[in-house]
């Protein structure tokens, strides 16, 4: 048989023979994808953007990646080396667009053949906005009421300023930062400690600690307390006098803290008439001392000087 009778042969209903061949093809193919495994996971949704436009509307955090290809080639496939971002940087002017969600191969995922990439969501609908960045002072939140006699004084906070950045409608909204609940129920002296910021709107960025130290200030609650009718105690007057005072008694404002100077039972040396100097009997002006523990403070007090006669005793 010779060349030409073969291609004779060969060329003899070619239509029907190349349609064999095609469906032969497709075949092996409808077998190889067949066989093929399917892999799923999620993986964190990365924005690139030109720096100016940032996200101001909420969007899916993470999206599902299907890997389809052979079994024993698609496991080994380290997730982090499927990356799935939305390319924002070809916007320039605020608004809402929609823009699908890519892939980028890595490490792992490059050596395998073949390999079928999906990601769900297929695309997203974002509004961006033009970036914002400002700093705004630090508010801690403080929850209850020190113990009774004691008084929440003020606080301190640091840093004190911190600065956030955002899509310009949320942080034109920032006004300050707020920690997380303080707790003065309780309290009776100053105390500090740190406490986490508080960031309700995720697409507002904080720059800095996520906790700020305080320092709380607690201090006994002040009392200011009148005494009236306190009586004169005549001190280093000799036995041999008597004194007749023009007026009997006098009296004093007191200043201290709540708990004790509410119970204070004044002693009876609390308004004191200095009579060492007293060696005849006569009228004299005294000067008058008030008495009182250290830690309260005598205010007022009345009369300073007191006007008495002195005369010996018995006449």
């Amino acid at each position: 048989m010779n060349i030409n009778s073969l291609t004779e042969k060969a060329l003899v209903n070619w239509p029907a023979k190349i349609v064999c061949l095609a469906l032969s093809l497709l075949l092996f193919l409808f077998y190889r994808m067949s066989t093929l495994e399917e892999r799923y996971f999620s993986v964190p949704l990365g924005l690139e953007t030109n720096g100016d436009l940032v996200p101001a509307s909420s969007y899916p955090r993470t999206v599902k990646i299907t890997l389809r290809g052979e079994n024993d080639r698609i496991y080994p496939i380290l997730e982090q080396d499927i990356v799935a971002f939305a390319d924002l940087s070809r916007f320039t002017n605020e608004g809402e667009y929609r823009v699908g969600i890519q892939t980028r191969l890595s490490g792992t995922a490059l050596e395998v053949s073949p390999l079928e990439v999906s990601v769900d969501p297929a695309e997203i609908t974002l509004r961006v906005e033009h970036k914002v960045i400002k700093k705004v002072p630090v508010t801690p939140s403080f929850k209850g009421y020190p113990e009774a006699g004691y008084e929440f004084i003020g606080y301190a906070v640091n840093p004190s300023v911190l600065e956030v950045s955002g899509p310009r409608s949320a942080s034109e909204k920032i006004l300050d930062l707020v920690t997380e609940t303080i707790e003065l129920s309780g309290r009776n002296a100053s105390f500090n400690g740190e406490v986490s910021l508080i960031n309700r709107n995720p697409l507002v960025s904080v720059a800095g600690p996520s906790k700020v130290v305080f320092q709380v200030h607690i201090e006994q609650t002040t009392l200011i307390r009148n005494f009236e009718d306190v009586p004169f105690y005549f001190e280093n007057l000799d036995a041999s006098f008597e004194v007749i005072p023009s007026i009997v008694s006098g009296s004093l404002q007191l200043k201290g803290a709540q708990k004790e100077l509410s119970g204070l039972t004044l002693a009876a040396n609390a308004l004191t008439v200095l009579c060492e100097h007293i060696s005849e009997p006569g009228v004299y002006s005294l000067p008058v001392q008030v008495i009182i523990p250290d830690q309260f403070e005598a205010i007022t007090s009345s009369p300073r000087e007191l006007q008495v006669v002195i005369q010996r005793r018995g006449e």
